[in-house]
């Protein structure tokens, strides 16, 4: 017997574990190394030992995937549940208010063990739109060429010369932080949704994810 079945038997003897909607995704994606498979056409996290075909059946009709086709097989050494949470992560895709770019953004902080920064600065800052390297490697503002007109040099002759600029953005301030708490509230309200199928019984078999998610507005607590 493997060592990774030898303690994933002792996590079932042991009972469930308790954890949270974050700390589950960052288990599945992180230690775990679960992944999403974007192909609907098949959905292999539900081929899991145990499971009759009719769960199956009920729970790819949930996240909208159909029962038969190929797909990606997952991958080797996945414990089913962080199988099973991935697969509920990419089943955002599927729903009009967060997109497979959400599904990325959860799993991707899930991976990271961060969430969203809602912070911003609240002092605005202009900052080069993009960045370049000169001659001797240093980072420098990039540049771009702007109006081209004519001249007569001192001998006379026809001269051209094009002009440049450094294009800028502004960051910062009450805008951006609006923006980035949107964000942030995006993130929650799709971890929520992650949380709802997480908690269906019967839908993971050694975690049991609690009730807990992450403060709706640390920005209060941050004065």
């Amino acid at each position: 017997m493997m060592m990774t079945d030898v303690r994933r038997d002792r996590i079932v003897a042991a009972g469930p574990r308790v954890m949270s909607v974050r700390s589950a995704l960052e288990w599945a994606f992180g230690p775990e190394n679960a992944r999403m498979d974007f192909d609907h056409s098949g959905a292999h996290e539900f081929d899991r030992v145990g499971v009759s075909p009719e769960w199956r059946m009920m729970q790819q009709a949930k996240l909208g995937c159909r029962v038969d086709g190929g797909g990606a097989g997952p991958a080797p050494h996945v414990h089913p549940d962080a199988a099973m949470i991935a697969a509920a992560v990419e089943a955002l895709e599927l729903n009009p208010m967060f997109g497979r770019e959400m599904a990325v953004l959860v799993a991707t902080h899930a991976r990271a063990g961060t969430a969203p920064d809602w912070r911003g600065s609240a002092r605005r800052h202009v900052v080069p739109v993009g960045w370049e390297f000169d001659d001797d490697g240093e980072q420098i503002a990039q540049a771009v060429d702007g109006e081209t007109w004519e001249y007569l040099s001192a001998c006379r002759h026809r001269r051209e010369v094009t002009s440049q600029f450094c294009p800028i953005r502004i960051i910062g301030g009450g805008v951006d932080a609006a923006r980035r708490r949107r964000a942030y509230l995006d993130w929650c309200g799709a971890l929520l949704e992650v949380s709802i199928q997480l908690r269906v019984p019967g839908y993971l078999d050694t975690i049991r994810v609690s009730a807990g998610q992450p403060p709706l507005s640390p920005w209060k607590n941050s004065y």
